[in-house]
């Protein structure tokens, strides 16, 4: 009696491991081909040097955003030698 009660056990945890084996990997499967995860992506190429966290948070709050460039004066030559010996 105690060997099929456990039996019955181990059967109804392998039934409830595989069904949310079975979700997860259907849910992963809409993830990956959703719009969100393309534009998810889309925001990470930009973005690449920033967390996972803030990556995630401009995704959804902006994901048309751009990276702020530095922009630094263009120096002549004279210029870039004056700064040099300064």
């Amino acid at each position: 009696m105690a060997d099929n009660n456990a039996n019955t056990i181990r059967t109804t945890e392998q039934q409830r491991v595989k069904e949310i084996t079975d979700k997860l990997e259907e849910g992963l499967k809409e993830l990956f081909q959703s719009e969100k995860y393309k534009s998810y992506l889309n925001t990470m190429s930009k973005f690449h040097n920033y967390s996972f966290n803030n990556t995630l948070l401009i995704a959804m709050q902006k994901p048309e955003a751009k990276v702020w460039e530095k922009r630094m004066p263009k120096l002549s030559e004279e210029e870039k030698l004056a700064v040099e010996f300064d």
